[in-house]
């Protein structure tokens, strides 16, 4: 029977009371050993760690995160070393799907799925959690460290893990902004021992923007770029690809339209199969309404789940996103079966957002499918009765269709648009298929105050009314005063 890997979870501390005890009940039947290395807590961080079993020793705080993880990494014995912070928490359904992967993975490192809690909601990004117990593997940096360049350096490969890792250590604006301060001025120190260190550079420009510090934030990612480019080599490094998509998403945020799309054009070329880059160049088209652009970006992204990144992202958030602009560029760009398989898709994620129900609507219409276009129209009104906006529209698809007692069923019920130059304009349509003189009048009238024309008996104004309508902007409006018109002047 062959020995399953054993794990050393690793650990640094200090005043962590609070969280420890959520993080130490989690590993239980997944820790082998538990190591923690205490930074000079002053609460009961120390006794509650014993009474758990943990090891722990003791290392004077020196502003460097990497010289108290490497502490803890001295005294673990067991196969693999599991690093954890004290607001870490890993489920236990999790615990299986680490031991498989490390009797999949033989000495391999792995990337767990860490997810930044914040409420309901939160980040998810691959983060190397887990890597073999060997002499010479150790964590950089005085911050944000890691340990993945030594495993590139020894050559040992790393994988993807399901395994989920939860973070509450950013569960609030005041932690957000604790840990940037602190991050920052550790940073400095390291960026004045290392001005060039592309990873000091990406994680002080973090925690810039986590303070707001956009422009200076900035400055750190023109000087990360430019290294890159004084050495190609760099480009192959995943902080850079970061800190590209990082740099585009803090000039679009400072307003610098052009120069994020001219940055974003220069990254495709660097990295043309990089998720981050197409999504954000994709989401500029967009912005720009150049649907045409936006749609052979997004294209690209249509099954992306969006599970293998390394910087955070809120996933369901961009994958919403994503399909609803996918969905409007699609309808543009003439792809209708994709546009409708988006919307469907944004249907069954939230049934209640009725602007769904109308895009659905139109994509249908304009594939020709006048039917279906009503049916999501319907669908929509099941859960928002009496929508004026769904019902409105289905009130035109009836009128395309010539379906004039169907229209009026619902004209009666539009109330509210009693103004709308398209509902005035196909009640009107309705009167003259009708031949109803009295109705003609009316509205006829009520177009022409609608578009501030002086009111002349019907039907003497017919000339003036049709080029007023000619001039708007109003499609549907023109369209249907123009087969009223036409359908009059045959009779």
């Amino acid at each position: 029977m062959k020995r399953r890997p054993t794990i050393s979870v690793c650990m640094i501390v200090k005043n962590e009371e609070k969280d420890l005890p959520r993080l130490l009940s989690s590993i239980r039947g997944l820790a082998d050993e538990t190591i923690i290395v205490d930074t000079g807590s002053n609460d009961n961080t120390v006794d509650i760690a014993k009474s758990y079993g943990a090891k722990v020793y003791h290392f004077p705080w020196c502003n460097d995160f990497s010289a108290a993880r490497n502490e803890s990494l001295k005294y673990a014995t067991k196969d693999y070393i599991l690093w954890l912070d004290a607001d870490d928490e890993i489920k236990h359904e999790e615990h299986h799907k680490i031991r498989n992967d490390l009797k999949r993975y033989k000495g391999a490192g792995l990337f767990l799925r860490l997810k930044n809690v914040y409420g309901d909601s939160g980040t998810d990004f691959l983060q190397l959690r887990i890597f073999p117990n060997h002499k010479g593997i150790i964590f950089e940096g005085r911050v944000h460290e890691q340990a993945i360049h030594c495993l590139e350096e020894k050559m040992i490969p790393t994988y993807a893990s399901e395994a989920q890792v939860l973070h509450h250590g950013y569960d609030t604006n005041e932690n957000v902004a604790e840990k940037s301060k602190r991050n920052r001025d550790i940073l400095e120190i390291e960026i004045k021992e290392r001005p060039d260190n592309i990873n000091a550079l990406f994680f002080m420009s973090k925690a810039l923007r986590g303070l707001g510090e956009k422009e200076r934030a900035l400055a750190c990612l023109d000087r990360l770029m430019e290294l890159a480019r004084l050495d190609p080599s760099l480009y192959m490094k995943d902080v850079i690809m970061l800190g590209a998509s990082d740099k585009a998403a803090v000039l679009c945020e400072l307003g610098k339209e052009d120069e994020t799309l001219s940055f974003l054009l220069e990254c495709k070329t660097l990295f043309p199969n990089d998720v981050l880059i197409i999504y954000l160049l994709g989401e500029q088209y967009y912005r720009r309404k150049d649907y045409e652009n936006a749609y052979k970006e997004l294209i690209n992204l249509q099954d992306e789940t969006f599970t293998k990144l390394l910087t955070p992202i809120n996933i369901h958030e961009t994958r919403m996103c994503l399909l609803n602009h996918l969905g409007i560029s699609s309808l543009f760009a003439g792809d209708f079966l994709t546009a409708e398989k988006c919307f469907k898709k944004l249907i069954e994620n939230d049934p209640m957002d009725k602007a769904n129900y109308h895009y659905l609507s139109l994509v249908k219409e304009k594939a020709g499918d006048i039917e279906g276009a009503i049916s999501a129209c319907d669908e929509g009104l099941k859960r928002h009765a009496m929508d004026s906006y769904l019902m409105k529209r289905k009130y035109l698809l009836y009128l395309s269709k010539e379906s004039y007692a169907e229209a009026l069923e619902i004209y009666e019920d539009l109330n509210g648009y009693s103004s709308d130059v398209e509902v005035t304009a196909g009640r009107f349509l309705i009167a003259c298929k009708s031949l109803h003189l009295q109705d003609m009048q009316r509205y006829y009238q009520i177009l022409q105050e609608k578009l501030s024309i002086f009111p002349k008996p019907f039907p003497e104004n017919f000339s003036e009314t049709k080029d007023r309508l000619s001039g708007l902007e109003d499609e549907k409006g023109k369209s249907l005063f123009d087969s009223a018109i036409n359908f009059l002047l045959k009779k």
